[in-house]
């Protein structure tokens, strides 16, 4: 079986480890809790991922140890369930977001965020429609004119 590993999230304001299988996929965390009061559990653990696993559960522990036993008992539990495209389809997202996060920082924009005049008509033809005056002035002079749409 393939071994867990922690790594410390520096980002977090609190004490936070992420847990990694496979050295690459994050199926969960144990961290401190924040904004509870200090009678109750100060510790919680997350087991699951997404995208690829259907299933997440976590709680409240006392200790870091307890939370991580807790993660280790339903990790036993969830594992047998989860097949290599589960795991694959988080690494997939994870490089995307990797490409898209690239391609911001150089100032590009996502294709989906570049602004086109083209457009499709229910025929299946593409059109600028920049050029509807153009199309319009057309038809108004030759009303059966092949337009190609």
């Amino acid at each position: 079986m393939t071994e867990l590993t922690r790594r410390r999230d520096k980002d977090a304001p609190r004490e936070k480890w992420d847990i990694y299988y496979d050295d690459d996929v994050r199926v969960g965390s144990i961290g401190q809790r924040a904004g509870v009061p200090n009678h109750v559990d100060q510790w919680e653990w997350k087991c699951g991922f997404y995208p690829g696993c259907d299933r997440s559960t976590g709680g409240p522990a006392g200790t870091f140890d307890q939370a991580r036993a807790a993660f280790e008992a339903e990790w036993v539990l969830l594992l047998p369930s989860l097949t290599e495209a589960d795991f694959q389809a988080w690494r997939d997202q994870r490089d995307w977001i990797e490409r898209k996060q690239a391609m911001w920082a150089r100032g590009e924009k996502l294709p989906s965020q570049q602004q086109s005049s083209l457009m499709r008509c229910p025929c299946g033809a593409t059109f600028d429609s920049h050029r509807c005056l153009v199309i319009f002035l057309q038809l108004a002079e030759d009303p059966i004119a092949d337009l190609d749409c």
